[in-house]
């Protein structure tokens, strides 16, 4: 008993300060992982088909059952003269609420001159919202020596909400460069039944970029690359660097938000044979703003494999993501 009153403090504890760092959103934190989620123009860009998973937890160590899982496939096919993707994702925001979205995405690729690209894109999804009623403690419920043995005067009930998503985005590549703007959650889609402003996800505005620099014979690629989100009141930017060595990469990007300054940092390495790519992040809070919030933000995985070839035409430009 007394251990699940302090896994319910910790909770309590804990969530706002990681939905407030996060914006609202998980996938934000994958931005390249997550390509037709984050910017559907993205979508078939590699010039390869690919299917990625990523488990992310949140506060491990902590017993708050935090995670997020996503798996998705994009490609790109001549016939429709563009990218299609589609992608299913299950974020678990402790034991009481679990978020499953599942979707799919479109990009059109145009040549508008020899070396400049520029890509449309579409995603529409579906938003799943589920609430277990009987994971939720008052602090009523609460005895200072027994734990939890009251119940709760307020009944609440258990229920499910569904609603639709769609978002936007643009690329933009020119030579060894790209950048791209997306807008999602176009209709501020509600989380919940109750219809209130508080239950709605902002609009996301994002801007992101990249180059590739190759060094020596090419056994070295530097990849910088910068990201910048605008959700409600929250505005949170990165830059960082990913390092490629033959079959070995590196990274580092640290994340600030115009409220609270340095939030955290993601570092992390991967190894790449063939098509089978695999990839760990780790964030950290260098700097802690309260003595609750703990060092370990997250720990991700991230395992991607090529499932087909694109042949290459005029039409469509490769583009290496950063791996960060």
């Amino acid at each position: 008993m007394i251990r699940d009153v302090k896994i319910l403090i910790l909770v309590l504890c804990f969530a706002p300060v990681a939905y407030h760092a996060e914006g609202q959103d998980t996938e934000y934190l994958s931005f390249y992982y997550n390509p037709v989620r984050s910017n559907p123009a993205m979508t078939g860009s590699e010039g390869v088909g690919k299917l990625r998973m990523v488990y992310r937890d949140y506060y491990p160590g902590r017993g708050l059952d935090l995670f997020s899982i996503d798996c998705s496939y994009d490609t790109y096919i001549d016939r429709i003269h563009g990218g299609l993707g589609f992608f299913v994702s299950e974020n678990m925001p402790g034991t009481v609420l679990n978020d499953l979205r599942a979707g799919a995405g479109y990009s059109y690729h145009l040549r508008a001159s020899r070396d400049l690209y520029v890509n449309a894109g579409f995603m529409a999804s579906v938003i799943y919202r589920g609430l277990n009623a009987r994971g939720i403690i008052l602090p009523e419920q609460i005895d200072p020596l027994q734990g939890i043995v009251f119940p709760a005067s307020e009944i609440i009930s258990s229920g499910a909400h569904t609603s639709f998503d769609a978002g936007v985005g643009f690329l933009f590549s020119y030579m060894n460069y790209h950048a791209g703007i997306s807008v999602s959650h176009l209709f501020k889609p509600a989380l919940g039944n109750n219809g209130v402003d508080e239950s709605r996800l902002d609009r996301r505005y994002s801007f992101h970029g990249s180059a590739v620099f190759l060094q020596g014979a090419g056994d070295i690629s530097l990849i910088p690359g910068f990201l910048f989100n605008i959700q409600g009141n929250s505005t949170t930017g990165a830059a960082g660097l990913s390092c490629l060595y033959k079959n070995f990469t590196a990274n580092i990007m640290p994340f600030v938000n115009t409220g609270q300054g340095l939030i955290f940092v993601q570092s992390g390495i991967g190894f790449i044979k063939g098509q089978v790519e695999i990839g760990y992040n780790y964030n950290f809070v260098p700097v802690a703003g309260s003595g609750l919030q703990p060092f370990t933000l997250s720990n991700q995985v991230y395992v991607s494999i090529g499932l087909n070839n694109v042949e290459k035409r005029d039409i469509i430009k490769a583009i290496i993501y950063p791996k960060m």
